[in-house]
């Protein structure tokens, strides 16, 4: 009885703490900019109802500047179950980007995966439709 009480609690206790680790977090601290333009693209379309956007309404909804100059641009395509928002880095991307205590949790949490981008492209964001309030699902970025 005591082996049964013992490896139960184990498994338990290792359930308990593989919930609580963080997915692919590394990815993201690299790519922070990409993180400010997947909530920025987030906002947009809540408030616009899924209207379609260019690059420079997202920069100016920016305030912190922290994006302007970190990308080329922007092309939404819709796929079945999801939209996708492809991006093309610039030369002088920003490098450093200090990120806000909500910012960073959320980096830790979101998805990231390296995948060959096809294209021109240098990665991409993944976002459910409007039911579900285009929560983002996944940040892809090209592998190098």
């Amino acid at each position: 009885m005591q082996r049964i009480t013992l490896i139960l609690t184990i498994i338990l206790l290792g359930c308990g703490t593989t919930l609580k680790v963080p997915r692919n977090g590394f990815i993201g601290e690299k790519n922070k900019d990409v993180l400010i333009l997947a909530m920025l693209i987030q906002d947009f379309l809540r408030q616009s109802n899924g209207r379609d956007f260019n690059l420079n309404e997202l920069v100016q909804r920016d305030s912190l500047r922290r994006i302007s100059n970190s990308f080329e641009m922007t092309e939404l395509r819709s796929h079945g179950g999801y939209i996708s928002v492809y991006y093309k880095r610039s030369k002088s991307s920003n490098i450093y980007i200090e990120l806000t205590d909500r910012e960073e949790e959320k980096l830790k949490w979101i998805s990231w995966s390296l995948k060959d981008i096809e294209g021109s492209y240098d990665g991409e964001i993944r976002l459910d439709y409007g039911e579900r309030f285009y929560r983002i699902k996944r940040i892809l970025v090209e592998k190098e």
